[in-house]
């Protein structure tokens, strides 16, 4: 409940300034939680660039499934985020992204358990402005979930982020 609230004043507060700036849009693929899992999930971020003193102020969602011996394993993650352009080096820039992820996973062994959990997410990208529209980005996603309510062998996983920046 407290996360659609946090969208809609973002929503409300991003839509009074959209019709002066540009749109921010972002794709991008993860790769991890576990190595060698390889591509295992993609994301968006979906914003308002030029604004609240920002290059872009967006909303980012990725879903990232793995699977590794017995277990399965799914993440959702719901932030909000921000770029900023460094004025000493126009080209660079770093975005930070803060919210929530859930998680769903499933062991089969002899019998199938199931477990879910939500927790804190965070997000880090550089990104290398080709030119006024275009970008290239990398990051990690850092993640921390209760680990008894996961089957992960740890409170926090971690996923490389990699992608591409479009402003119109």
């Amino acid at each position: 409940m407290a996360l659609k609230k946090t969208l809609f004043t973002l929503g409300m507060l991003m839509s009074s300034s959209a019709f002066a700036a540009h749109l921010h849009f972002s794709p991008e693929v993860k790769i991890g939680p576990y190595a060698g899992s390889g591509i295992s999930g993609a994301g968006l971020q979906l914003g308002v660039a030029d604004t609240l003193g920002f290059d872009a102020v967006y909303l980012s969602y990725s879903h990232t499934s793995a699977e590794f011996l017995t277990d399965k394993d799914r993440l959702k993650s719901y932030r909000l985020g921000a770029q900023y352009q460094f004025p000493q080096a126009p080209m660079l820039g770093i975005q930070f992204e803060l919210g929530a992820v859930e998680y769903e996973g499933s062991r089969t062994i002899f019998s199938s358990r199931y477990r879910s959990g939500t927790g804190v997410s965070t997000a880090a990208s550089w990104v290398f402005a080709i030119n006024d529209t275009l970008g290239l980005r990398a990051g990690l996603d850092v993640n921390y979930i209760d680990k008894d309510k996961t089957f992960l062998s740890s409170n926090l996983s971690a996923t490389l982020n990699t992608g591409i920046t479009l402003r119109f």
